[in-house]
Parts: structure tokens; C-alpha cells; sequence
């Protein structure tokens, strides 16, 4: 980006993007501010107006949506967008991530890490595209939920604007396989302990219920029964 007063220049050579315009002049930009960054990035990102003692979700460019809807969500607060989740609300820890958020200063953002699963490689696990992708929980045998099941880890930052204040909330997605998972023995250790455990309400939020058995059944045959260590890293 090379800045000439109010006359800017960006450069996206990957791209071949070479574009000038009039900074706060979005008339010069072939796509209004936000939506001229993000096609030139990987993920999905939301802005987070700052408010009424609230964060309030007034603006998105996702492709990615895992079981949610951009289209549903926009203009609900924090609190309503994340009304679905179970038992968080009543203990409290949205009250507490609320507060976290509206503490984000400039130039200091901050990460979270969110998991769920999907059956074969897809990305975009969107309410509007169920009909694509909702009956592929149905494909799911002992012989190849190796294959089609996937573990999907999602990174969502949060930075803080200096013009705004509001948040951007990127949300960048990373899809594993079972069997290339299960090739770490921690990582197979602990995910098999996690799906078998974990309350019943969660695993139905998250989507995969109906097939917990046949996780759980998968992925004991790579638990030995030995402790993990703390953190995400593999042992060796």
C-alpha cells in the first residue's frame, strides 16, 4: 500500500491487482471497502460494531460458514447470534467473553481456537446449503470414516479498528482427515476422549450425534489408554 495524501495506491501482486483511488472515496474502488479487501483474502470475516455495552454483527464477506448463517446472524448482538450454543450461556461464559471482546485494544488482538466436524473436505457447511451437504453425514461407514470424516478446527481473531473501533473477526478454517489425524498417537488419544465424553447437547449441536458412535468406535483403536501432555503439540 503506498500512500500519497489522500491518494493511495494497492499493489496485490499475487493477483495481478493494481488499483488507485481517493482514500474515504469508496466511489473509486470497483467494490464498496470491504468487500474489495476480502475477495482478495482466504477466510471469512465479520465486523463487530461496539455499542450498547455490546458487540452488535453488522457486516460479513463469508464463504465458509460452518452451521451458521451471515445472512440469519446480521444485526443480532452477541448474546443472540450465540443463543443456539448450549449450557455456555447459563455458565456464564459468554458474560465473560463479552467483557474479554470489549477489552481488545488497538494494535493487541486476540485468538480463540473452535473445532467442530465435517464429512468430506467442504468449507462452506452453510444452513442455505444443507441440501448439498447434510445427507453426506449419512455416507459414513466403519470402512471409510478414515476417509470422510474430518476434524475442522476453525482461528478466529479479533482486531481492534482505529477509525471505527469496531472488531474484525476473521474466521479461517483448516480441515484433517481421521486417518492422517490418528497418525499423530496424541492427537488420537485425546480427540477419541473428547467425542466420547462430551455431553450429549454439545455433540448434537455440533452435528455429529448420529455418527458419535461410529467416531468413538474408530478412533479406540488408537487409544491406549496413555496421559497426554498439556498444549496441542505432538509428543515427538
Amino acid at each position: 500500500l503506498h500512500k500519497d495524501g489522500n491518494r493511495w495506491r494497492w499493489v496485490n501482486k499475487p493477483l495481478g491487482i493494481d488499483d488507485t483511488f481517493t482514500f474515504l472515496d469508496e466511489s473509486t474502488l470497483p467494490y464498496g471497502p470491504m468487500e474489495y479487501i476480502t475477495r482478495q483474502t482466504q477466510g471469512d470475516f465479520a465486523v463487530l460494531d461496539q455499542r450498547d455495552d455490546n458487540l452488535w454483527m453488522d457486516a460479513g464477506m463469508v464463504t465458509t460458514q460452518a452451521d451458521w448463517s451471515l445472512d440469519f446472524d446480521i444485526g443480532m448482538n452477541f448474546f443472540e447470534w450465540h443463543a443456539p450454543v448450549p449450557k455456555a450461556n447459563e455458565m456464564g461464559i459468554f458474560v465473560r467473553a463479552l467483557k474479554f471482546l470489549l477489552n481488545i485494544q488497538q494494535g493487541q488482538p486476540a485468538r480463540r481456537l473452535n473445532w467442530t466436524m465435517t464429512v468430506n473436505p467442504l468449507l462452506d457447511t452453510s444452513p442455505e446449503n444443507y441440501h448439498k451437504w447434510g445427507t453426506m453425514k449419512q455416507e459414513l461407514t466403519k470402512e471409510n470414516i478414515g476417509e470422510k470424516q474430518h476434524l475442522r478446527v476453525e482461528l478466529q481473531t479479533f482486531f481492534r479498528l482505529p477509525r471505527s473501533n469496531a472488531l474484525v473477526f476473521p474466521i479461517r478454517c483448516y480441515l484433517i482427515r481421521f486417518e492422517d489425524l490418528v497418525t499423530v498417537p496424541k492427537w488420537a488419544r485425546r480427540l477419541h476422549r473428547v467425542i466420547r465424553d462430551l455431553p450429549e447437547e454439545l455433540a448434537t449441536y455440533k452435528g455429529f450425534i448420529d455418527n458419535r458412535p461410529l467416531m468413538v468406535e474408530y478412533l479406540s483403536q488408537f487409544d491406549d489408554g496413555s496421559p497426554t501432555s498439556d498444549g496441542i503439540w505432538a509428543d515427538d
